[in-house]
């Protein structure tokens, strides 16, 4: 098994390996830092990294692996990329997602109302006061994402009121990231999951 960057090369073998298109991915592959895990010259799933938390991003997997193969790979990413403390992989596919929950520990999730992940390039903070609590959260081109993990948020009450609190300020986008209990309660606000992030521990 070995890590090989996608480029102009190989990501035709990639996309046909997966049987996906992506013509995002495909004509801008040379400006992706985005990294393919292959074994005998068959291609089983793609991550790129994210710049906090010794975390990748796995958006594409192969899904003709079965699960022994997919821990199997998340054991050689676990073993060979250099982490300050534990790798943590953020899943965006729901059966790979529930394969991962059987072994793994969900250190959260990220939710959206359009089902987006919102570009953090430019976040601006800003201040919410709810219940005489000063929440903190980003804003970007109109979007918006607050991070309840980080501020240990999980009171139902100020999470409805905080989602009112954005709904009333006409963004395009509002994304949270939540403690993978608080699923639930989104769902019933009509958000998405667009990933869950796990970490990989012996």
């Amino acid at each position: 098994m070995k890590i090989e960057k996608l480029n102009k090369e190989n990501i035709k073998d990639f996309l046909g390996d997966l049987n996906i298109e992506d013509a995002y991915l495909e004509n801008n592959v040379n400006r992706l830092e985005v990294f393919g895990i292959k074994e005998e010259n068959t291609f089983y799933m793609a991550f790129e990294m994210v710049l906090d938390d010794d975390r990748i991003a796995i958006k594409y997997i192969n899904s003709k692996i079965s699960s022994d193969k997919f821990y199997e790979c998340i054991e050689y990413l676990n073993n060979s990329l250099v982490v300050n403390n534990h790798l943590i992989i953020n899943i965006y596919d729901k059966y790979y997602s529930d394969i991962l929950s059987e072994k793994y520990r969900c250190k959260d999730e990220y939710v959206s109302l359009n089902g987006n992940v919102i570009d953090s390039n430019s976040l601006k903070e800003e201040y919410a006061e709810i219940d005489m609590m000063n929440i903190r959260y980003y804003t970007s081109n109109g979007n918006v994402l607050c991070n309840l993990v980080r501020q240990n948020i999980q009171d139902e009450n100020i999470i409805n009121r905080l989602n009112e609190y954005f709904n009333n300020m006409n963004y395009s986008n509002i994304a949270f990231i939540i403690h993978d209990l608080l699923e639930g309660i989104f769902e019933d606000l009509n958000y998405k999951v667009v990933y869950k992030s796990y970490v990989i521990e012996d």
